[in-house]
């Protein structure tokens, strides 16, 4: 069975299962997920989870996230995108100086409405399918972080920004948030995922490159594939009480991460640790067969 991660390049107009089921053909019986949906509107790294790396899933979805994204202002519409009913216009648009007057109120944690038009569930059910069904709902408010977010050019009704942050942060959100600080309306008009935990742009494959033949010469081990959390090298006498589910202070812990990348000392990887101030134990173990 293939285990591991293969970081892809999504492009705009297809869902993000969609496009992921297109590698199925090339994975014999492996299972198949992915960390972190893309809106199909959006483009840019999306993380494919490959045999035992469907188990970990979660720790990538957790870490950190930078997009690029474009706001265009004039239009206000039901999905936040492109895409919507238009349900409001407006002509103000606001000036390079007043978006970066605003943005500081964003950067840490903040409360974030969920889009209507979202796959967060309410009752078992995502809450588009009220919104399609005009159903009243109560708000879906979320923290959320942001780490940077930095205006990168402006032109004539469209504003682009680069934004880092955590997880379950919706852009389009985002966008209609800071068109109500500026008194102006927006919609999301194009949105680029670059870094997804750790894995950029930049090392992104096109899913046409991909086949039966070179598909295992793409794909990331599972260790590495988890580059943005701590990692740790253990005595394989440790590693055995790990296994067994012990909890086991390591000095050397302490100063890491929440979650740990084990490794024995042959750099062979085994799962992820919880850490609480150096006292570990077993979160996440790879099964024996591998």
């Amino acid at each position: 069975m293939i285990s591991g991660l293969l970081v892809l390049n999504k492009p705009s107009g297809i869902s993000s299962g969609e496009f992921i089921r297109k590698l199925k053909p090339f994975l014999d019986d492996s299972k198949i997920g992915h960390s972190g949906t893309l809106d199909p509107l959006a483009s840019g790294v999306i993380l494919a989870c490959i045999g035992q790396m469907t188990r970990f899933t979660n720790f990538l979805a957790n870490e950190k996230k930078t997009y690029i994204a474009e706001m265009m202002f004039g239009i206000q519409t039901d999905t936040g995108d492109l895409d919507g009913k238009i349900e409001k216009k407006l002509k103000k648009i606001p000036t390079e100086k007043d978006f970066k007057k605003i943005v500081k109120e964003y950067i840490g944690s903040i409360n974030q409405e969920a889009p209507k038009y979202s796959s967060l569930k309410y009752k078992g059910k995502p809450l588009y399918h009220y919104a399609r069904k005009n159903k009243e709902i109560p708000k879906k408010i979320r923290e959320i972080e942001i780490y940077k977010l930095d205006l990168i050019s402006f032109d004539q009704n469209k504003f682009k920004f680069l934004v880092e942050c955590g997880k379950g942060t919706y852009i389009r959100s985002l966008v209609n948030d800071l068109a109500k600080d500026l008194d102006c309306v927006a919609v999301l008009s194009n949105l680029q995922r670059t870094i997804s935990a750790d894995h950029d742009i930049g090392e992104a494959h096109e899913i046409e490159s991909i086949n039966s033949e070179n598909i295992n010469s793409k794909i990331i081990q599972m260790g590495d594939a988890l580059r943005s959390l701590d990692k740790i090298q253990c005595a394989s006498e440790i590693i055995d009480r790990i296994k067994k589910g012990q909890k086991i202070y390591l000095k050397e812990a302490e100063i890491k991460s929440k979650y740990l990348r084990l490794f024995d000392e042959k750099n062979k990887f085994f799962g992820i640790l919880k850490n609480i101030n150096g006292l570990v134990s077993p979160k996440r173990l790879i099964s024996i067969e591998n």
